[in-house]
């Protein structure tokens, strides 16, 4: 293949591999257990978003400086020794730094995966392409989600820490085919030094100027770190607990799992066609509502029949997620691109961090209907003056924006 064509079947199967998550449909519920209860496996997971969250931008500046490879490789192997720690003895040294770990591995390939494909198709001049790459990516992402948790409930009912084991086997897997990326040039078209590669400081400086600074790249990265955090904890955290208050059995939680990653495979497949119809704008507009919407409907209308609107959660937030990385993408510049993108995981860490461990405690109180319709309101609530403001500013010009006049601005 010419060019770094090559990455991108390579990205598909890292894609494939990293969410080969066999815990994903019971890990709330093997903690619990092994003797936690939701308000401690909340807390738990507020103190490890909150540290995730606080190493984003540094690994996604590290992907900027050192190489998205370098970055995509260190995530996969930490991710998988993770996994093993977590089979340690429940709050016990080892099991608490992994359960750290897990976390922070996340943010090494978040930034960094995107950044890398993006600057491999600008160098090939194919920069256009981008959100349709990323709407496949989201396919075999979705596909590999939702098929390894039907396979990991199956397990599950046999030993839940095979899914654990062989979601490590599959995270080391990844790092070798992150090992034979090519990493493609990330210094901007027009740039006066591109013979100068900026230090770690500068991209991080540089990267937050422009985010902080510039409207769209602002509204844009908080709408669509919005809709990342409310998706995540509707459909990997909050749909277990639900699903048994509404009386479904353990062995159906991989099958409900499949359904969300298949809702989000039909969202990932006709979002070039949303995008083509609606335009950016529209999309950005209705996807936070129907969202925030439909979590309200599960809680009043709490129900078995209720269940499938988790698919249809996914399938909106997967069909968003395209249009919002291309959105964010045309932006911002290749030098800070993974900084940038991290600095959005940054927010969407600290609000899911917060709305995850609230959801948790309301849901160990009360309810978890209660607390899904409460975080609709929530996410009604933020969304509408970020989405007033992001159509005050006009029409997407879908153009990069001008280094040197957000420098000076």
């Amino acid at each position: 293949m010419m060019g770094y064509q090559a990455n991108i079947p390579r990205f598909y199967a890292f894609t494939a591999l990293m969410r080969s998550m066999l815990w994903m449909p019971i890990w709330i519920v093997f903690f619990e257990r092994r003797g936690l209860s939701l308000g401690e496996i909340g807390m738990l997971e507020f103190v490890a978003i909150v540290l995730l969250a606080v190493s984003e931008v540094p690994t996604g500046t590290v992907a900027d400086t050192w190489g998205r490879k370098t970055s995509l490789v260190i995530g996969a192997t930490l991710q998988g020794l993770a996994l093993l720690g977590l089979l340690t003895g429940v709050l016990s040294p080892a099991f608490l730094l992994a359960y750290i770990f897990w976390g922070v591995s996340f943010s090494f390939i978040s930034g960094a995966a995107d950044a890398l494909v993006y600057d491999g198709l600008k160098a090939d001049g194919r920069a256009g392409d981008f959100a349709h790459v990323v709407s496949r990516g989201a396919i075999v992402d979705l596909a590999a989600g939702g098929l390894s948790g039907l396979v990991g409930g199956l397990v599950a009912t046999y030993d839940m820490r095979l899914c654990f084991v062989l979601t490590a086997i599959a995270s080391f897997a990844a790092a070798g085919v992150a090992l034979t990326f090519h990493e493609p040039p990330s210094d901007d078209v027009g740039s006066d030094d591109l013979a100068v590669r900026p230090g770690y400081r500068a991209n991080l400086v540089r990267g937050v100027q422009i985010a902080t600074r510039t409207p769209r790249v602002r509204y844009v990265l908080l709408i669509g770190a919005l809709i990342y955090l409310f998706v995540t904890v509707l459909t990997m955290t909050a749909f277990q607990p639900y699903v048994a208050e509404v009386g479904l059995p353990l062995w159906t939680f991989g099958g409900v799992l499949l359904g969300i990653r298949l809702g989000g495979i039909a969202g990932s497949y006709v979002s070039p066609h949303l995008a083509v119809r609606l335009g950016r704008q529209w999309l950005l507009i209705l996807a936070p509502l129907a969202i925030a919407g439909m979590q309200i409907v599960l809680w009043l209308g709490a129900s078995r029949q209720a269940v499938v609107l988790f698919a249809v959660a996914s399938a909106v937030g997967a069909a968003v997620r395209p249009v919002l990385a291309a959105a964010l993408n045309d932006a911002i510049p290749s030098r800070q691109r993974a900084t940038i993108i991290s600095l959005q995981s940054l927010v969407a860490m600290l609000g899911l961090g917060a709305v995850q461990l609230a959801i948790l405690a309301i849901g160990e109180r009360a309810n978890m209907a209660l607390a899904i319709g409460l975080s609709g309101v929530l996410m009604a609530v933020v969304a509408a003056p970020l989405l007033a403001l992001l159509v005050r500013i006009g029409p997407d010009p879908n153009q990069p924006i001008d280094v040197m006049a957000t420098k000076a601005a």
